[in-house]
């Protein structure tokens, strides 16, 4: 997003239509099942919270490479931990070993993202990544990790822009 788009209303404006297209066929009953799951509305959260979370960084700090960096943490983070849990015990279920992964994935990201931004401190980036990464593990009734990690790390992000 940082590269192709020059304002935070275009990411805005497709993960809302994406939140639409994944949200419309379970609510007709013709839920897509190569993606979407009975048990959980997951994809539609993960979004809206793409596009919501790009918006709200990008208008706090007025900076694309920090606005994308929850997203990517929830993005390729949080899928390694479905492939670690989905090689190691085929279904879904919570691991420590998943989250170790997340790490290993959000690091860089957190890291190389921050350190481009206007801010400089790939440190915070770094803290986002490991709070992300641990606060995965958790769901509280409909708020899912999708949630959780975009969040957490923005929150993070924030106060980090913030003190510096």
């Amino acid at each position: 997003m940082a590269y192709l788009f020059d304002s935070w209303i275009y990411p805005l404006g497709i993960g809302l239509a994406l939140t639409l297209f994944t949200t419309l066929p379970r609510l007709k009953g013709k839920r897509m099942d190569f993606m979407q799951t009975k048990e959980n509305w997951n994809d539609a959260k993960f979004t809206l919270m793409w596009g919501v979370s790009i918006a709200i960084l990008w208008i706090l700090l007025n900076d694309p490479f920090i606005a994308v960096i929850p997203t990517l943490f929830m993005a390729f983070g949080d899928a390694i931990t479905g492939l670690v849990r989905n090689t190691l015990y085929r279904k879904r279920s919570k691991s420590s070993i998943g989250n170790i992964f997340m790490l290993m994935v959000c690091i860089p990201i957190g890291y190389y993202f921050v350190s481009i931004s206007v801010t400089h401190i790939p440190l915070w980036g770094i803290l986002a990544a490991i709070v992300a990464s641990f606060i995965e593990r958790y769901e509280f009734g409909s708020i899912d990790d999708n949630i959780l990690i975009t969040v957490s790390a923005m929150l993070i992000l924030i106060v980090g822009s913030w003190i510096g």
